[in-house]
């Protein structure tokens, strides 16, 4: 009796770590660089004299600092902020990791911008087109990439969706926009 209480529990500890796997978390071996005051201080003089100031450009980095990849921001006076969430994926040929990298512009709401980065094995990084959403009050829906090993994944397809929010915030339903299919290499929009 003893013995199968602990493996009942050992199952579900087991599980609660799969399950975290499955969708997006906040990155440990990445970050963003931040905007300096200086560069800050540049935009706004700038600001009323040009039609549109110069972008300012923020750069994902790893652990090691190594530049992986630069995030133009456009509209300082509604930017907000950008994260960086991982996936860590083990059904997508050739693909270990995907970088979420979400920057959001507040207004009345928040419109955010999506960039979606595969990590291959040999290290490379794979842009898929950007997607964007607007988010109001409540949850409303939301444009998103889903992968193989996410809730309505399919193997070696990436979707594109209009995901369906609940209460809680966790996906309940999509509708899938586009379909595109990965050899390994590269990806391709399905007809």
């Amino acid at each position: 009796m003893k013995n199968s209480f602990l493996i009942i529990i050992l199952l579900i500890f087991l599980n609660s770590f799969s399950q975290e796997s499955k969708d997006f978390i906040k990155s440990e071996q990445y970050y963003l660089t931040e905007i300096d005051s200086l560069t800050i201080k540049k935009y706004w003089e700038n600001s009323p004299t040009e039609n549109s100031p110069e972008p300012i450009s923020i750069y994902l980095k790893n652990n090691n600092g190594q530049t992986l990849y630069e995030i133009k921001i456009f509209e300082l006076e509604f930017y907000s902020r950008t994260t960086v969430e991982i996936l860590n994926i083990d059904n997508l040929t050739n693909v270990e990791q995907i970088i979420r990298l979400e920057s959001g512009y507040d207004a009345c709401c928040t419109n955010y911008y999506s960039t979606y980065l595969l990590k291959t094995k040999e290290g490379k990084l794979i842009e898929l087109p950007e997607s964007g959403y607007l988010r109001c009050d409540g949850p409303t829906p939301i444009n998103e990439y889903r992968f193989p090993n996410q809730k309505f994944g399919i193997k070696n397809q990436i979707l594109f969706t209009k995901s369906n929010l609940n209460e809680n915030y966790e996906v309940e339903s999509i509708e899938v926009l586009k379909t595109y299919s990965w050899n390994g290499k590269t990806f391709v929009l399905k007809k």
